[in-house]
């Protein structure tokens, strides 16, 4: 299992950055404003899905369990930098930041200012770790 952790500065606002990490079990995102945690989302997990997951504290970062996933997603874990692609959005009324993440040019999952958790395209329910994209 592989593992991976960037930091990607946002290209208008360098006060904000989203910074992914894969410890080798699972992948998240976490949007940061200064050094505020302001949203995060699950990008992917590189063991297997659990049946059910009982959210223990020993158990953090989590594993999405399967009945949150799509049957069949999957993705290669992240192995270098290129593999990573972040498309920054600011709305002009709220000043809202959002995020858009990309694994090897597919589209997984958006994160925005105060989404605990933010969106994936890999899930079909929402959950505690990502909302149906």
């Amino acid at each position: 299992m592989s593992k991976f952790s960037l930091q990607v500065f946002c290209e208008f606002d360098p006060h904000y950055s989203i910074v992914i990490k894969d410890d080798g079990r699972v992948a998240y995102a976490y949007l940061y404003e200064g050094e505020d945690i302001i949203g995060d989302v699950w990008l992917y997990n590189q063991q297997e899905a659990p049946a059910i997951s009982f959210w223990r504290e020993e158990d953090m970062p989590f594993l999405n369990p399967k009945e949150y996933l799509l049957k069949d997603a999957s993705i290669k874990p992240i192995t270098n930098d290129s593999d990573i692609r972040c498309e920054w959005t600011e709305s002009l009324n709220d000043g809202l930041i959002e995020v858009g993440i990309s694994i090897c040019d597919k589209f997984i999952a958006c994160i925005s200012s105060g989404s605990k958790p933010g969106w994936s395209v890999f899930v079909v329910k929402d959950g505690p770790l990502a909302y149906v994209y």
